[in-house]
């Protein structure tokens, strides 16, 4: 230990006996500036960070750490952050929150402002302290990561006591922790830190977050758009920067003023991006009127004056930020690009703590446009901020953390893995809702209550709070063996939706912490990667892109998972059979199959593209229509029934629960159509994948909760979906629509007992629906079993109708976590007495060759035993054009399907054709007789 090291080291025990005897004393009068006043600032300037070195903040902007210090003065240009403190007042508890609303903890918040405080560097620490406790992070990783790492917690408790002349043995680890401290944060060593290493440039998005923190006017933002020079910013545009003043944009939202400039020349392979006297860029500045009751800076604001600058008689092309500031004087802030049509831009973030992912994007947009030697290509401005790379790189990453714990592994392993990923990844979307603790997922506060066995979390925690929390209701929980563990998980509240309930395979898993928490660039934690990004419950769609994750994208991640999980392949290998639908496509599907459904009840006068609109995003206005006939309408759409044969990740139930949702509103605005209700009653799909049905259920759950506006609750926990979408062989069913039981008639007026034998498994597995409590899914299945007993019993009594399908409902159970897929008729699992067909059958079947997926026996026996006219077409979704001819309602009914162009043409093909033109033209007549 050097001399000035052993004299800091002396100075501070000595202050922190005397601080903590006197926090200890003040009772009810301590608060956080006694803490500060006795304890951290007279470290911090033992330490070597005297007020010269320090920007106080805690007194300016809310949303910023208490103090920065720096390795200079801050008069001069003070660089890099040295370290970056949150003070607490003295026995704040780090990893809860203190105020209403869940906010961030204060681990959360430290962690938050070293990854993303425009003075945080590669080299700057960041500290939590009560004064007596310090807990240590630094930034690890790439500029564009910013990942954190938890190194240590300090705790000095035990110097509170009398001096004594010599230590003894008890007392040396303290003193040798202080040491460690002295280390770590002292000025001279972090500064021979810093010069060993090449600084980095400067990022330009962090220049422009200065600019618009000291002067957040349009004119000031504009110049720092288009400036050529990185530091300092001093930039005359002259003319070229217009302060136009207020105006209005075509949706009369005000923007108090605002200022543009035209920039670089741009070229693009589109003729229509470009106008006729020049090839510009324009960079704008909009700051936008605040609003008390609405404060977020809406998207479409953003999206609407993006275009306008973007507009013919400005340029083609616009970078624009746009901005509010709050009475106290807050900032929030978006960058947005227009090209053409599209608009891509940021999430919404403070300028003064940006996230890395608007960083790096902004970063990357400014130095293309300040690029003047080349004309640049329209696209390339709107590539920073498209969700797409995002995507891409959110599935490398979390495809090699799976592929890397599945590697070597047998199939049920494999399974696990996966199973364990789709819980990890919906609670950190419930954590990111604040439905579940922060701290539950925090590394400093598991090292804190586990040391050295950190390695126990997954078991010992994400385990327990999956099965023995989210699945459990509060008065019949378990208390954990962790005191501050199951304090935390108090707040968890019980969801139910058996999407946690266990499994015998989730013990063949044992993840170590470090797969969890690793910041190594080449292998990081999976908690590592998901803190990378921003995550919404809301779907984003074309035309005003944010750099969020939101469940579509979870939806494509797991098909892509799926299949080499079965087969232990690579990871992102494309799925046998299965192709991902894009959410658009599945929206103008989902619009189309809904207005035809719908035609024949609404009003002669109501358009076609009024009826698509109806069940589309615009902001259109209703059709006129009286009040009848609108209630007439609400009640049709209510009781449409719709299904998906190969329901995969779930994109059209998930798009037909939004459309619902939005014609509903628009037609009964005083009344509550909850995502609930019309799941129970409108929405049924099934998939012979086990984990495609997890993921479909995954992603309507998380429809769900985005649909509530107020945090969930024990009162309202998430339903059980088996019932809805269940795994099960969609060939199994009848190809005939007149499928009969060898009796004249369809099969649900065949027999009375019958009837009534699958009226009453019906009713008893509505039940499970809303089965909260393990007693009450105890009592549905067991008279779930004692039903299917009589079944069975029935139909060995009356074998004359004792076919296969009915044979294969009878053993069928209800429900089974990880179940084989059930090999029976679609009618029998979906059954309603009477039974008339899905209104709408909609979907993207499997392309695969027949010869590839199935043997030939089976090839043949769906020939003839289950009547498929197609099997010589040669292809699957032959086979499930023809199951969803058979499933839809025979008067009006709408099938839906995405088939490939050679259905229309070719000679394989015709027998295809000829089943859906018998088929349409009995709808087509039946519809015109009425």
């Amino acid at each position: 230990m050097t001399t000035a090291q052993a004299d800091r080291h002396a100075k501070l025990t000595e202050q922190f006996r005397v601080g903590i005897r006197h926090v200890r004393g003040m009772g009810n009068l301590l608060n956080e500036a006694v803490t500060r006043a006795t304890l951290i600032e007279p470290t911090l300037e033992t330490l070597g960070y005297p007020p010269l070195y320090r920007i106080p903040e805690y007194h300016e902007q809310g949303n910023a750490p208490d103090e920065t210090c720096y390795l200079r003065p801050v008069d001069a240009t003070p660089g890099e952050a040295a370290i970056i403190l949150e003070a607490k007042q003295y026995g704040t508890p780090f990893d809860t929150a203190t105020s209403g609303g869940r906010p961030d903890s204060p681990d959360r918040q430290i962690q938050r402002y070293l990854q993303q405080h425009i003075a945080s560097g590669p080299n700057t620490i960041g500290v939590l302290t009560d004064g007596v406790r310090w807990r240590i992070y630094r930034r690890a990783g790439d500029a564009d990561t910013n990942d954190i790492e938890f190194l240590d917690e300090y705790d000095f408790q035990s110097l509170d006591r009398v001096r004594r002349p010599a230590l003894t043995e008890s007392e040396q680890p303290v003193e040798d922790r202080l040491a460690s401290l002295v280390e770590l944060l002292a000025r001279d060593q972090i500064e021979y830190r810093t010069v060993r290493r090449r600084r980095p440039t400067r990022n330009l998005a962090d220049i422009l977050f200065e600019a618009i923190t000291a002067n957040p006017q349009p004119e000031n933002i504009v110049q720092c758009l288009l400036d050529e020079i990185d530091s300092p910013i001093q930039t005359n545009l002259g003319e070229d920067v217009t302060l136009q003043g207020k105006r209005k944009d075509t949706h009369d939202n005000d923007w108090q003023d605002y200022a543009y400039a035209k920039s670089v020349a741009i070229t693009a392979d589109n003729p229509a991006l470009m106008d006729e006297v020049g090839h510009y860029a324009v960079a704008a500045a909009t700051q936008y009127e605040y609003d008390a009751n609405n404060p977020q800076l809406s998207r479409t604001d953003v999206a609407l004056c993006a275009r306008t600058f973007a507009s013919a008689d400005l340029s083609n092309t616009a970078v624009v930020f746009a901005y509010t500031v709050a009475p106290d004087d807050s900032i929030e802030g978006r960058l947005a690009v227009a090209a053409g049509n599209q608009v891509n831009m940021t999430v919404s973030f403070d300028p003064k703590l940006p996230s890395p992912s608007a960083r790096a994007a902004i970063n990357q947009v400014l130095r293309t446009i300040r690029r003047t030697d080349d004309a640049i290509a329209a696209n390339r401005l709107l590539e920073p901020l498209e969700v797409a790379p995002l995507r891409h790189r959110f599935y490398r990453e979390v495809a090699k953390w799976t592929g890397d714990l599945q590697q070597g592994k047998g199939l049920a392993e494999r399974q696990a893995v996966l199973r364990h990923l789709i819980r990890v990844i919906f609670t950190w979307i419930l954590k990111e809702e604040n439905v579940v603790p922060p701290e539950l997922f925090e590394q400093a506060f598991i090292r804190v209550n586990y040391g050295d066995d950190a390695d126990k979390y997954h078991k010992d925690v994400l385990r327990f709070l999956f099965h023995q929390r989210l699945n459990i209701p509060r008065d019949v929980r378990d208390t954990h063996d962790t005191a501050d563990i199951d304090q935390a998980m108090v707040a968890v509240p019980f969801l139910n939706g058996s999407l946690f309930a266990e499994h015998s395979d989730d013990d063949l898993l044992d993840i170590p912490a470090t797969q969890y928490w690793n910041t190594d660039a080449d292998n990081p934690g999976l908690f590592t990667i998901l803190s990378r990004y921003h995550w919404t419950t809301d779907e984003l769609r074309p035309g005003e892109s944010e750099q969020t994750l939101d469940p579509e994208l979870l939806s494509n991640l797991f098909e892509r998972l799926i299949t080499p999980t079965r087969e232990g392949t690579q990871p992102l290998r494309q799925p046998k059979g299965t192709y991902y639908t894009p959410a658009d496509v599945a929206d103008e599907m989902v619009k189309d199959a809904l207005a035809a459904a719908v035609r024949g009840y609404a009003p002669q006068s109501v358009t076609e593209a009024e009826l698509l609109d109806l069940f589309g995003e615009t902001d259109a206005e209703l059709p006129k229509m009286t009040d009848e006939q609108r209630k007439a309408l609400a009640e049709r759409i209510k009781e449409l029934r719709i299904f998906d044969p190969a329901v995969g990740s779930g994109e059209f139930l998930f798009s037909m629960l939004i459309a619902l949702q939005r014609a509903l509103g628009k037609l009964e605005p005083d009344r509550h159509n909850t995502a609930t209700d019309i799941i129970k009653g409108q929405l049924a799909g099934q998939d012979i994948q086990p984990l495609a049905v997890q993921i479909a259920r995954l992603r309507l759950f998380i429809a769900i909760i985005a649909s509530r506006k107020n945090a969930l609750s024990d009162e309202e926990p998430l339903p059980n979906l088996e019932a809805r979408i269940v795994c099960a062989d969609t060939l199994e069913t009848f190809a005939d629509p007149e499928w009969r039981a060898d009796r004249p008639g369809r099969f649900d007026t065949a027999n009375p007992e019958l009837i009534r034998a699958l009226s009453e498994l019906a009713a008893n597995r509505a039940r499970w629906f809303a089965a909260h409590t393990e007693r009450d899914k105890q009592a549905v299945l067991s008279q779930d079993a004692s039903l299917r007993d009589r079944l069975r019993l029935l139909l060995q009594n009356q074998e004359d109708f004792a076919s296969p399908e009915l044979i294969g409902f009878a053993d069928s159970p209800l429900y089974n976590i990880n179940p084989e897929p059930a090999r029976t008729d679609t009618r029998l699992l979906f059954y309603s007495n009477p039974w008339h067909g899905f209104d709408i059958v909609i979907g993207n079947p499997p392309y695969e060759a027949l010869n590839r997926s199935m043997t030939r026996d089976r090839i043949n026996a769906l020939k003839t035993n289950k009547r498929y006219q197609t099997t010589n077409v040669g292809d699957l979704y032959s086979l499930f054009c023809e199951t969803a001819l058979a499933l839809a309602n025979p008067i009006g009914g709408v099938v839906t399907m995405i088939v490939p162009l050679s259905l229309a043409f070719g000679r394989q093909q015709r027998k295809l054709r000829s089943v859906f033109e018998q088929s349409c033209h009995e709808i087509n007549l039946r519809h015109y007789d009425n």
